[in-house]
């Protein structure tokens, strides 16, 4: 299959890091289409494993379009690996990286605190990161803004409602976000409570 030309500017407003106040313009369809091939190929190539050790893959295709996987715990470990792998990803050229955090277990300050870094270094560029398998336990990690980023994007997704929105939004929220507290509202406030006082205990 042919790599699609990467358009000369990306949507100012793409990405889960982007500001929420302001309503998403969706891509075309082939555009998306395409950002979902590559997002499928490094996922059927990279071990579906949730334990350590920490495993990253990443795929390109023709000037724009990439995608990493990473699984395993984000914790300290992985991150040494992870940031030469990003400046690798972004030093061949790409236009809209895609993340995809689905077999990793939660998303700590750390980790999110490096993909804003390469949010920032993208727009700065005119590209977008955007982020995809965004579970319950991931998407509790986001701060507001970009939580509330992800809502904005999977409703709107709905309201299109065309085919290639409608499966990217599966791809960004695969478990949907009805087990997901609102962000700026007293579930949200509760769930970060009952969460911090839930943490296992330690051996006795």
């Amino acid at each position: 299959m042919p790599s699609i030309p990467f358009r000369t500017a990306a949507p100012p407003d793409g990405g889960v890091f982007a500001p929420a106040a302001v309503r998403p313009r969706w891509w075309r369809q082939a555009e998306l289409a395409e950002l979902e091939h590559t997002l499928g190929a490094v996922m059927g190539a990279s071990p579906a494993e949730q334990d350590p050790p920490v495993t990253i893959a990443s795929a390109q295709r023709g000037d724009g379009f990439a995608a990493l996987v990473l699984g395993g715990p984000p914790g300290a470990p992985p991150i040494p690996a992870l940031v030469p792998h990003l400046r690798a990803v972004l030093d061949a050229g790409a236009r809209h990286l895609v993340v995809d955090l689905s077999r990793t277990r939660r998303l700590d300050g750390q980790l999110a605190a490096i993909l804003h870094e390469v949010a920032v270094r993208m727009a700065a560029r005119g590209g977008v990161l955007d982020l995809t398998g965004l579970t319950p336990r991931v998407l509790h990690g986001l701060d507001d803004e970009a939580l509330a980023r992800v809502f904005l994007l999977y409703r709107a997704a709905f309201e299109d409602g065309t085919r290639a929105e409608l499966s990217w939004a599966a791809r960004r929220c695969p478990q949907g976000l009805d087990e997901v507290a609102e962000p700026r509202t007293a579930a949200r406030h509760r769930s970060i409570i009952d969460t911090a006082g839930r943490r296992p205990a330690g051996p006795r």
